[in-house]
């Protein structure tokens, strides 16, 4: 076989140097490591053998000081090796070594490893699904700006704030997510978008959250990064499994009390009997909401809720900022008094 052409070559040895990469951040489970590195042996090079002990200590070292984020080095790199191949089966008359049959078995196992990075990534990012979660609507602000409310409740302590406006044009609610969003990474509190998955997407939200006749969670992974997150209101047991079945990374569980909030007013009132049931057949973070205030938030902490979502208690008070610190002082005294 001809020498590649040069511009081909560059994209084999970025594949190889890739694959190396990544075999040294992904080492687990065993069996994707053993695919990785087996992907990388059978590479029809001689540069891609294993590499000597000495050789192999000093790439692990050099390797571990590229990052502190080393998922996150891993899901650019599958980015990277994949376009690589993009290319290589694109210049076809480019005399790369790499065959067919081994570009599609390499695509196999890059697609897993994307898939096993990406909800690692979430699975950290949703860890912080705790606390007060603050929804603030347009509607339900007492006609006081979005961002006035915003920041003041997250000066109160919300760990996490959505923005949900069914009412204005696209263009304004993604400015709106953009300013809120950049407010929220100064209070250190992640930021959901309801509904819209291009807006998430365009405002680099830190996830989505979606009702039951919303868009379906695999599409909307389709439209969002990797690494945002993903949480679905259910308002049953059965609702609640099939979130979990999904994949969402927080399942949301309410009306946990009787709400006007929202348009909420028709919908069944589940007690935190559900919370309690709910968490024990679950792995993701439970969040409760609905009709939730200082003089109930004990007993929903108590049923196990990892999350407290709030809307009138806190945007429609007088006060939003003491609001939502009244609530995060009740969260936390709940949550450290035995069950």
């Amino acid at each position: 076989m001809s020498e590649p052409v040069p511009f081909v070559a560059s994209h084999v040895a970025a594949v190889l140097e890739g694959v190396r990469l990544l075999e040294s951040l992904v080492t687990a489970p065993l069996g994707l490591h053993s695919d990785i590195k087996m992907m990388r042996q059978s590479m029809p090079l001689a540069d891609a053998a294993d590499l000597g002990r000495d050789e192999e200590r000093e790439r692990r070292i050099s390797y571990g000081r590229l990052t502190d984020a080393p998922l996150e080095l891993a899901l650019h790199t599958i980015s990277s090796i994949s376009v690589s191949l993009d290319v290589l089966e694109t210049a076809v008359g480019g005399g790369s070594p790499l065959g067919q049959t081994w570009v599609s078995q390499a695509r196999s196992v890059l697609s897993r490893a994307d898939a096993r990075v990406s909800g690692d990534l979430r699975m950290a990012r949703s860890a912080a699904v705790n606390g007060l979660y603050v929804i603030v609507d347009p509607e339900a602000t007492r006609g006081r700006p979005v961002d006035e409310v915003a920041e003041a409740a997250l000066k109160g302590g919300a760990t996490l704030l959505q923005l949900r406006d069914k009412t204005g044009d696209k263009g304004d609610v993604l400015r709106a997510a953009l300013e809120l969003r950049t407010m929220c990474a100064k209070y250190d509190a992640l930021f959901v978008i309801n509904d819209d998955a291009d807006v998430a997407r365009a405002s680099d939200a830190h996830g989505l959250h979606v009702g039951q006749d919303d868009l379906p969670v695999r599409d909307a992974r389709r439209v969002l990064s990797p690494l945002q997150i993903v949480g679905r209101s259910n308002n049953t047991l059965d609702e609640a499994m099939e979130s979990q079945v999904q994949e969402v990374d927080y399942i949301a569980v309410g009306a946990v009390y009787p709400t006007t909030t929202m348009g909420k007013q028709a919908r069944y009132a589940v007690g935190p009997e559900l919370v309690r049931e709910v968490k024990e057949r679950v792995g993701q973070p439970v969040v409760a909401i609905g009709g939730i205030d200082g003089g109930n938030v004990e007993q929903v902490i108590r049923a196990g809720a990892d999350c407290i979502c709030a809307v009138s208690a806190v945007t429609m008070a007088d006060d939003p900022q003491e609001a939502a610190a009244n609530l995060v002082d009740a969260i936390q005294r709940a949550s450290v008094q035995p069950a």
